[in-house]
């Protein structure tokens, strides 16, 4: 019964819908389905979008490949980077040493651990694995600390090579 503000009582009509114990094993088939896709599915896409926007080249792969770069890692890196439009290098670590950072993490806000093709052109490296990778403008350095010889326009070309992996 319910009781309105003009003191009459009415009934309340009975439930429309009915509760069947068969949409329950279905609502949850459906969740799963939903989270695997949040969780799992929809990064990989982000992931395969990146990889798509790089130039990216294997230009030697090990025979025997048990270790690979993967997020939380310590690599230890070799690269120069060239300014793609006008062929000019601009940064080196040949002949000195390694550059060493974990990834995943950006420390140094100027360095190629922070630039997200970088990131993503070193995920999945072998130790002793080289690659030439160009970055686009939009995967590059961030506009705040972006080297001034480096115009906002630019692709970066890296010749990267994976010394060592330490895992996490």
């Amino acid at each position: 019964r319910i009781t309105t503000s003009s003191g009459t009582c009415g009934v309340l009509p009975a439930m429309p819908l009915k509760f069947y114990w068969t949409s329950v094993p279905v609502a949850m088939l459906l969740a799963t389905i939903y989270l695997y896709y949040v969780v799992e599915y929809k990064p990989s896409r982000k992931r395969a979008k990146l990889i798509e926007d790089l130039d990216m080249k294997v230009v030697n792969r090990p025979s025997e490949c048990e270790l690979t770069a993967s997020d939380g890692d310590l690599l230890h890196v070799h690269y120069t980077s060239f300014l793609k439009n006008a062929g000019q290098q601009f940064e080196t670590t040949k002949g000195g040493e390694p550059y060493v950072f974990k990834l995943g993490n950006c420390v140094k806000r100027a360095k190629p651990e922070c630039i997200k093709g970088f990131q993503t052109a070193v995920t999945g490296m072998c130790t002793g694995e080289k690659r030439k990778v160009t970055i686009p403008p939009k995967l590059g350095y961030d506009k705040k600390v972006r080297p001034k010889e480096i115009s906002a326009d630019e692709r970066i070309l890296f010749h990267i090579e994976m010394i060592d992996i330490d895992k996490n």
